[in-house]
This record gives C-alpha cells, sequence and structure tokens, in this order.
C-alpha cells in the first residue's frame, strides 16, 4: 500500500475514533447532567421532607405553648380551646415561612380537623414544604390532653422545703420536695427514695440535709402493713420481672432535682363539668347527699352501718367535714377547706402480700378496691383546731417556718391575696394563722386553717387528737396539710405546699400505688397535669 493510502486509512480511522471518543464523551456529560439533576432533585425532596417535618413540629410545640400560657397554674385546663381553630386567632400558623439552613424552601402548616376524646383534643396538622421544584406533605394527628400528675408518685410530696423532723416518722415510699430536704438531727425511716429540687424561687439548691435509716427486704416483709407497697420481686429473689412501684431495699438520694410542675386547683367549674359529665355522686345508706355539685358546706360521717359511698367525682364549693367509713371509688374536690375530724377507713380496702411473686395481678384485685381522694382549694386540717391540744401547730403555720408565694386569681376570694390589691398580682404572705377576709355561719371571724362553721359544733364533732390513727385517703391541697394526730397510719399520700402535722408514738405513711398506676388512677379523678402534646399519626404524601 502507497504511503498516501496508508495516510488515508490512518485519518479516516482517527476520525471515526474520535466521533466515538465525542460520542462516549457527550453519552458521559448527559448522563451526568442527567444523574446530577436527578440528585439535586433527590436532595430536594429530602430537603422538602425535613422542611414539611419542621413545620409539624413547630406547631405542634407553638399550639402547646399558647395553649398553656392561657391557663396558667390550672392543672386540668379547659381542651375547648382547641375547638374554634384555626379560625379563632390564638395561633399564627406558619405560611409560606423559611427556616435559615433551607433558604431556598418554604413551607406552610393548616389545620385541618380538630376532634375531641374525651376531654383531650386531637389536631390534624397538614404541612406542605417546597424545595425549588420537590414538594413533600406530611400529615400528623397530635393529641393535646392531661396525664395523672406526678406529685401523686410519692407518699409526700411538698412544693416547698421538706422536712422529716423525727425518728418515729416511716415512709413506705418515695418522697419529695421542690426545694431542700431536711432530716435535721434525726434518721427516719424511708423506705424508698428521696428527691430534692433545685429551686431559686425558694433559694434552694436542691440538698438534702441529715440521712435517714431504710429497711432491708427481709425486715419490710416482717415489718410493713398489708396497705404498703410490695416489694419488687427482683430485689426480694422471689420473681423474675421488674416491678417498678415496688420497694427494691435501698433508698436513694437524688439532689439537685428539677422542680416538679405541681398541680393547681384554680376555677372548680372544668371540676363541676366533669362531675356532671361522669354522673359523680356521695351517698350513705341509700340517700343522696351531692349529686354532682353542691353549692354549699357538707359533714360527712360514715359509720359501719351506713359507709359514705363515693362514686366518680364530686364538687363542694365550701368546706367539707370528714370521718368515718368510706366506700367506693372518687375524688371530693372542695373550694374551701377540707377537715378530717376522725379516723377515714375504708370498707374494702386494699392490701399487698410481702412477698409477692405477682404483683401486677394484685393490682388488678386492689383496682376494685376502695379509693378516696381529697382535693382542696384550701387547706387539709385534721384534728380540732379550737382544742389547746393544736394551739403548738400553729407556730409553724406562720412565718418564718412558712413562706409567702404567688397564689392564683380564683384564691383571693378565698383571701390567698394579702394585700387585696389584684393590680399587683396575687400574693400570699404564707401567715396561715391570720384572718381570711371570711366570717363562719355565726358571723364570727374565720382564720385560713378554720372551717365555716362555729367553733363549738366543730369540737363536737371532731375526734380527739389521740384518737385519730388512721386516714385512708389521697390527699392534696393548693395550700397546708396541717394537724394534730395520734399515732398515726396514713394509707395514702400527703401532697402539699405547706406541712405542719403533729403526731404522738409514730407517723407511718403506706404509699397507695394506684395512685401511680395511669390505668387505674384514670378512674379516681385526682387533679390532673397538661401532658405534652403526643403525635397519635403520621404520614408522608408523594407529591
Amino acid at each position: 500500500m502507497s504511503r498516501v493510502k496508508r495516510k488515508g486509512v490512518a485519518i479516516i480511522f482517527l476520525y471515526f475514533t474520535m466521533v466515538g471518543f465525542f460520542i462516549v464523551l457527550g453519552s458521559f456529560v448527559i448522563r451526568g447532567i442527567v444523574e446530577s439533576k436527578m440528585t439535586t432533585m433527590k436532595q430536594d425532596e429530602i430537603q422538602a421532607y425535613y422542611l414539611a417535618e419542621a413545620g409539624i413540629d413547630q406547631v405542634k410545640r407553638g399550639l402547646h405553648d399558647a395553649f398553656r400560657s392561657n391557663f396558667v397554674n390550672i392543672i386540668t385546663a379547659n381542651f375547648a380551646w382547641f375547638d374554634d381553630l384555626p379560625q379563632a386567632n390564638k395561633y399564627v400558623l406558619p405560611s409560606n415561612a423559611v427556616l435559615g439552613i433551607i433558604p431556598n424552601g418554604t413551607y406552610s402548616v393548616n389545620i385541618t380537623n380538630v376532634n375531641s376524646v374525651g376531654e383531650d383534643r386531637d389536631v390534624t396538622l397538614e404541612s406542605i414544604a417546597t424545595v425549588n421544584n420537590a414538594s413533600k406533605t406530611i400529615t400528623a394527628v397530635v393529641r393535646y390532653g392531661s396525664r395523672p400528675a406526678e406529685v401523686f408518685d410519692y407518699s409526700y410530696f411538698i412544693n416547698n422545703f421538706g422536712w422529716f423532723w423525727g425518728d418515729t416518722i416511716t415512709s413506705q415510699g418515695d418522697i419529695r420536695s421542690n426545694g431542700d430536704f431536711s432530716f435535721g438531727a434525726y434518721t427516719p425511716d424511708v423506705n424508698g427514695d428521696v428527691y430534692a429540687s433545685q429551686n431559686a424561687a425558694l433559694g434552694a439548691d436542691g440538698d438534702i440535709i441529715g440521712d435517714n435509716d431504710h429497711d432491708s427486704i427481709n425486715d419490710y416483709r416482717d415489718d410493713a402493713d398489708p396497705t404498703a407497697r410490695p416489694t419488687n420481686p427482683t430485689a426480694d429473689g422471689v420473681g423474675d420481672y421488674e416491678y417498678p412501684y415496688g420497694y427494691d431495699g435501698d433508698s436513694e438520694k437524688f439532689t439537685q432535682q428539677t422542680v416538679v410542675s405541681m398541680p393547681y386547683l384554680g376555677d372548680l367549674d372544668y371540676y363541676k363539668t366533669q362531675a356532671i359529665s361522669e354522673g359523680g355522686t356521695i351517698t350513705q345508706c341509700g340517700a343522696t347527699l351531692v349529686d354532682n355539685v353542691l353549692d354549699d358546706n357538707i359533714v360527712l360521717i360514715g359509720t359501719d352501718a351506713c359507709p359514705i359511698e363515693i362514686n366518680g367525682p364530686v364538687v363542694v364549693t365550701k368546706d367539707v367535714l370528714i370521718k368515718g367509713v368510706t366506700k367506693g371509688q372518687g375524688t371530693i374536690f372542695s373550694g374551701r377547706n377540707t377537715h378530717i375530724i376522725g379516723n377515714i377507713t375504708y370498707e374494702n380496702p386494699p392490701a399487698w402480700a410481702k412477698p409477692d411473686t405477682d404483683p401486677d395481678t394484685t393490682d388488678a384485685v386492689n383496682a376494685d378496691k376502695d379509693f378516696l381522694g381529697l382535693a382542696t382549694k384550701g387547706n387539709v386540717v385534721i384534728g380540732d383546731y379550737t382544742s389547746s391540744s393544736w394551739s403548738w401547730i400553729k407556730n409553724y403555720l406562720k412565718p418564718p417556718f412558712t413562706q409567702g408565694y404567688d397564689t392564683d386569681s380564683s384564691d383571693s376570694s378565698l383571701g390567698y391575696d394579702s394585700d387585696g390589691n389584684s393590680g399587683n398580682g396575687y400574693y400570699f404572705a404564707g401567715d396561715y394563722t391570720a384572718l381570711d377576709g371570711g366570717t363562719k355561719t355565726d358571723g364570727l371571724d374565720r382564720r385560713y386553717y378554720e372551717s365555716s362553721y362555729p367553733d363549738g359544733y366543730v369540737s363536737s364533732i371532731t375526734d380527739s387528737y389521740s384518737n385519730i390513727t388512721q386516714i385512708d385517703a389521697v390527699t392534696y391541697t393548693n395550700h397546708a396539710v396541717t394537724g394534730r394526730v395520734g399515732e398515726l397510719t396514713m394509707n395514702g399520700s400527703f401532697v402539699s405546699r405547706d406541712e405542719a402535722i403533729g403526731y404522738s408514738g409514730h407517723l407511718t405513711m403506706n404509699y397507695d400505688v394506684r395512685a401511680q398506676l395511669e390505668q387505674v388512677a384514670d378512674n379516681f379523678y385526682l387533679p390532673r397535669q397538661l401532658d405534652v402534646p403526643r403525635t397519635r399519626f403520621f404520614h408522608v404524601l408523594e407529591n
């Protein structure tokens, strides 16, 4: 082949080689562009998803904060607040909002439905986000409601400095304060854990001062009352599963804890509505004493033949004076004070065997046993405050032992605004021995710790302090629990801000674990606290 022909072949070969190279190169470029666009689109879709999810989280939290700000200090606020959303000007929903970390995207959130679930509300949120040309839509159903208040997890809860000053005090359950906790120079028995909280409002560092004793598992089994909580089967060596509500043979100390939100009985309208809707009653020997709501004072004295029967929640807008045998399950809400004027005993009390290989089964049995809750806007007062034996208790019901604190506007009618000037807020100076501005039924002035009945009548129906030895109830008060008692066994719990109880011999608190078991506690109608919003349903729609 001549040199010219060979050159021609080479040129042709080079030409086709170059064509082939550019075809391959072009395909790679095109493929790269397509894949780049797909990658960018996928990134946009991912960013749109997270942007839509952020919108759900923002509104979920924002609605909770807006709702809570409208019901300061009220534990079971009216969830009907949600019913007229989004039309009502209660919360501004994000519309074409941007998030700084995704500047090329926007999101909008709408409320498409509000559904009642008992007292709770399920709110349906629809969040639509767009990043460049990619869009994502997320639908979520968020439940806003209440839950059993954490303060009922303890045999003794004080929204102040806690104190167990006495070596003949025994708690069969955890104890907690929203300030420091002091055992002084004493070593009481605490068969449970001890919690103290940092609280700037009280100037408390969350310290536990002094020490306590506690029983071994064997001693607890031998000494604890049948009404005391069971032991944990694993700690007891008789079972192979954890029962978190049982005693584990140890008493741990937890300092510098966060403050636990103290429920506050504000306006009783919510509880009145609840009492009516649940058909709450108090009956005795076939007679109805309270049908849902009683706008008056009441004296309740149960006997073996005619016990006081509580069924569901009831509201007594003024004072409740109570003693004797009770039956049924429910909570009495009083608009002022609850006075325990003698022993309160269950006709059919719960009991926990020790040891118990299956306390869950025991709980199921005890779920139907008698239960009494006493929830009080004013004070829980035990014993005859007109007696000379009660006089030293008053020393612990005023400063410097007690301290002033902010109160709720709904308590101003009870005198818990010491200067009577709502313009500067609501503040109680802490002196429960002062006059509250009200009068008794005989026209005489009334003190915070006194009832609305005349002293002579109260004295005639109240047992001697030495005979007040048993209280079967879970008690709650906005303010103080106080009184003079004998060698007392409390089967339930004390929950209050201030506490001043004088006892003789021994004071035993047997925690009723049923107040902590949510599936049971719901049936007792104890005061509740606002729950965190919970997502019940979550769905992503491909746009």
